[in-house]
């Protein structure tokens, strides 16, 4: 109890996110940005709580972006956006939903439609019109109302089990398949693309930019920017404990520490606990006064590297990591003191069971 209080804690302060850069993947006039994603399951839902939102918090978070006049992108028009080089509205933000449940036709639709905002939809394609996911039909009628439908995959199975090379196969069957049936019922290809778990890897980047797709979105917390892989765009979660209005309110505001370099880039531990360098750009924050969390827990194993040119961190857990999925976060306030940034790296491992 004591750590599920000290992960809220953690992610209702002033803190903000980014991804690592990549060469040749950002259009050289880009403009500066920080615009959260937040990533949401169930509505309304109980018998799901980890994934679930009420409706009372939905619809108060809504109503907070209409009275402070957000505006409401969805995952495709922002990436867009930042391929070309446009600017954004000052304060924007991009909802996402995962899996398709019913949930979300059912209740989450109307509350969006009353306050005028669209989201961007990411289907399994293998569960469409079972019991609790929405229908073909009812999907076709949400793209005429101009929300957006992504891939999700077919299986949602746990590609990264499997062995280098089989993986890539397996991913590439899964992926055309769930590509072949979203164009068929849905008139489109998908270029867009949410990994299940998410859990991802290099290869996995590789096949999706072979089949056609521009970017993918994960589950670990973050601020998208300018900085950000195309592959690799972070998420805050809106569900279970993270599913509040004070929550939401702090991450609005949140920006992207500015990540260059990460050694190792594997999310495959070669020692347990596994030791994380992260190089980012001098002068934007304050890294003497850097933090870091194991899993939302917060660790002095920080080793703070202050050179002028080269300013990095290098991290190590306290004791191994037994979860499946264990997140290093850094956070650090701004050179001026005024906000908050935050990185997280993600660890898997696949040996250990969901």
């Amino acid at each position: 109890m004591r750590r599920f209080l000290f992960i809220i804690i953690l992610f209702n302060s002033l803190i903000a996110c980014s991804q690592q850069v990549e060469q040749n993947k950002i259009p050289s006039d880009s403009k500066t940005f920080d615009i959260p994603i937040f990533a949401y399951h169930r509505f309304g839902d109980n018998r799901y709580p980890s994934t679930n939102i009420s409706l009372e918090v939905f619809e108060e978070q809504l109503r907070y972006l209409k009275d402070k006049q957000y505006t409401v992108l969805t995952f495709g028009e922002a990436v867009k956006r930042w391929k070309n080089g446009d600017a954004f509205p000052q304060k924007s933000v991009v909802i996402t939903i995962d899996d398709g449940y019913l949930s979300f036709f059912e209740n989450g639709v109307p509350l969006l439609k009353k306050y005028g905002f669209k989201a961007s939809v990411f289907v399994q394609t293998a569960v469409v019109a079972d019991k609790d996911f929405m229908s073909w039909q009812q999907l076709t009628e949400l793209k005429k109302e101009g929300f957006e439908i992504g891939n999700h995959s077919d299986s949602h199975d746990f590609f990264v089990n499997f062995k280098d090379g089989e993986r890539e196969m397996h991913f590439a069957k899964d992926l055309e398949k769930s590509t072949d049936l979203i164009l068929k019922n849905l008139g489109e290809k998908p270029v867009l693309f949410v990994y299940p778990y998410g859990e991802w890897t290099n290869d996995m980047e590789q096949i999706l930019k072979e089949h056609g797709y521009t970017a993918a979105a994960v589950q670990k917390s973050g601020v998208f920017c300018e900085l950000s892989n195309p592959f690799e765009i972070p998420r805050f979660p809106m569900g279970g404990m993270f599913g509040t209005i004070d929550g939401f309110k702090n991450k609005i505001i949140l920006k992207a520490l500015h990540v260059v370099k990460t050694i190792p880039e594997s999310p495959f531990l070669n020692d347990n606990p596994p030791e994380l360098r992260v190089e980012v750009l001098p002068g934007e924050v304050n890294l003497s006064r850097a933090q870091f969390f194991v899993a939302g827990t917060k660790s002095d194993n920080i080793k703070i590297i202050e050179d002028p040119n080269h300013p990095a961190v290098i991290l190590r857990a306290p004791a191994k990591l037994t979860a499946r999925r264990t997140l290093y976060t850094i956070t650090a306030p701004s050179a001026d003191g005024k906000t908050w940034h935050w990185f997280s790296y993600l660890w898997i491992r696949p040996e250990v069971g969901e």
